[in-house]
């Protein structure tokens, strides 16, 4: 058994990386493998659903793995919403097809050898230049009555493994504005929200999110994909892991992050990792 996850697929947009991951895990993985998307799926959003989106999703259902995915805040909430459920690893979900799989908020899971607290959603910035249940769903954050649950569940967890949202908290964006240069990130009443009541309810490893389309950073619990497939249980599958491999004596990397500032004429510097033991660098 072992878990991916990886960034916002938009639907067809942003579904190369998946596509390249599907050639690295033909004949290796099986259904007791598992990737998750973390947020704007995409794929249920035309009603009825488009050609491209049955063919999509169809192709998702002959993929290898079991495909998971968080709710983001483009996502067709009219269409989720009327969703039969049912009760898998721990949790309820909402399946797509048979191997793909809606993980729903306020709900903990325990598969692939690890336990999950999910919470989907986030505000779209764009909302008011798209048309209401048609491109935007006010169903994209939790209503007060959800968020209750969603509280009350969350006090009753003690410990995961890890934290799977679409968007961080707060605390995220302020770290990064400091740590990043020209780093633009859109914190609002929700990101309050899970930084108030989600982050430190209970204890995790690691915390990963998407919603922002990059990816960083690897020296802190709190990890955005967009588009690297991380993987979880570092099986070497893909280059995107906790460790990411191996120093040459064996021992795993231990990678900082580091900025290289712009050269004359340049406007932005590179952000890069580099393994305070080997000096192996991975630039972003």
């Amino acid at each position: 058994m072992a878990v991916f996850l990886t960034g916002d697929t938009h639907g067809e947009l942003d579904m190369g990386k998946v596509l390249d991951f599907a050639r690295c895990a033909q004949g290796v993985l099986t259904r007791e493998d598992y990737l998750i998307i973390l947020g704007d799926f995409g794929l249920v959003w035309s009603d009825p659903p488009s050609p491209k989106e049955t063919e999509r999703l169809d192709w998702l259902e002959s993929c290898p793995w079991t495909t998971l995915f968080v709710d983001g805040n483009h996502e067709n909430f009219d269409m989720l919403d009327a969703l039969p459920t049912e009760r898998w690893a721990g949790g309820v979900i909402q399946r797509v097809r048979p191997h793909v799989i809606h993980l729903m908020r306020g709900q903990t899971y325990a598969f692939g050898g690890h336990s999950f607290f999910v919470v989907g959603g986030a505000h779209s910035v764009d909302k008011e230049w798209r048309t209401p249940h048609r491109s935007w769903w006010p169903q994209e954050v939790p209503n007060d009555e959800e968020r209750e649950r969603i509280t009350a569940a969350a006090a009753q967890v003690g410990a995961v493994d890890y934290v799977l949202t679409h968007c961080p908290p707060t605390g995220c964006y302020d770290r990064y504005r400091k740590r990043f240069q020209g780093f633009w990130g859109p914190s609002d009443e929700y990101t309050d929200w899970l930084e108030e009541h989600i982050e430190g309810a209970f204890a995790y490893k690691r915390w990963f999110y998407g919603h922002l389309h990059f990816d960083l950073p690897l020296d802190e619990p709190h990890t955005l994909l967009f588009g690297q497939v991380f993987d979880l249980d570092s099986t070497g599958l893909t280059d995107y892991a906790i460790n990411m491999g191996a120093c040459p004596d064996g021992t795993p990397h231990n990678y900082e992050l580091g900025y290289d500032p712009p050269e004359p004429g340049q406007r932005h510097g590179r952000s890069f990792y580099l393994c305070s033991h080997c000096g192996k660098r991975l630039d972003r």
